[in-house]
């Protein structure tokens, strides 16, 4: 596997959060649970391969490659324990790093994720791939309805506009497809007992992405782990005043851990 350099962002003293994005995002989607948070802990934010700023490589993509990479940043910073904070194909991210290098795992938080590629999800990856295949501007028409309310759309039709416009600049879509390819291939299912770190799992009621019976089954398989099932949200959990609560959530956790 060919190392490369991820980009990242690090601010903020005490514990620290390493927080993963989903496929598309950025680090800059945890702008504003980073602005709550960094006051109290050390917040490392990170562009998973091709995505943001970080380079694609030469590797093939899979989850596995991705936890990798991450290893290799937390070696380079000097950082022996970290307490991963991962939303969707993040949060498969965060469960392969925790299985795979249990010790520098302080915590788990699971936003919106799943441990296996079912029936369903592969469909999800499967539509994710064929509208990416027309280009970005597409693949973000299909995306938006399926992780918003209609009226959260309604209310912010221009700055959904804007995000598309700037999303669309940098948009590399090859590194998309490849991790929808990472995926569909995803599986640590009967890995799950193995995770003795406390864990957190958040799930909007109305996931369409990842339906609530993949974060009901993250609760009952994960030992140490509690669930939040948030009413009134899909698939994004960060929208308007939910990032609040989310913070909220969040330090009721890691004050009951700690």
């Amino acid at each position: 596997m060919n190392e490369l350099k991820l980009n990242y962002v690090i601010e903020g003293e005490g514990e620290t959060l390493l927080f993963i994005h989903g496929l598309s995002d950025n680090l800059l989607y945890w702008e504003v649970l980073a602005s709550f948070l960094k006051k109290d802990y050390r917040i490392l934010r990170v562009d998973l391969r091709g995505h943001g700023e970080s380079p694609l490589g030469s590797d093939e993509i899979t989850v596995d490659v991705y936890s990798h990479d991450l290893k290799s940043l937390l070696d380079e910073l000097d950082i022996a324990k970290v307490n991963l904070i991962g939303f969707s194909l993040g949060g498969s991210v965060a469960l392969d790093f925790a299985i795979k290098y249990p010790d520098m795992v302080s915590s788990l938080v699971l936003m919106s994720t799943c441990s296996r590629c079912d029936d369903h999800v592969n469909q999800v990856f499967s539509e994710f791939k064929r509208h990416l295949s027309r280009g970005f501007g597409d693949f973000y028409d299909y995306m938006i309805p399926k992780v918003l309310y209609p009226d959260v759309i309604e209310n912010n039709r221009e700055e959904l506009q804007a995000i598309k416009e700037f999303a669309s600049i940098n948009a590399n879509v090859e590194a998309y497809i490849k991790a929808a390819d990472a995926g569909l291939a995803f599986d640590v299912d009967d890995a799950l007992s193995e995770i003795k770190a406390p864990t957190l799992v958040l799930a909007g009621r109305h996931d369409e992405i990842f339906p609530l019976y993949c974060a009901e089954r993250l609760h009952e398989k994960i030992e140490n782990s509690q669930l939040v099932v948030l009413d009134g949200l899909k698939h994004n959990l960060l929208v308007g005043k939910n990032n609040a609560k989310i913070v909220d959530i969040l330090k009721k956790f890691y004050k009951k851990i700690s």
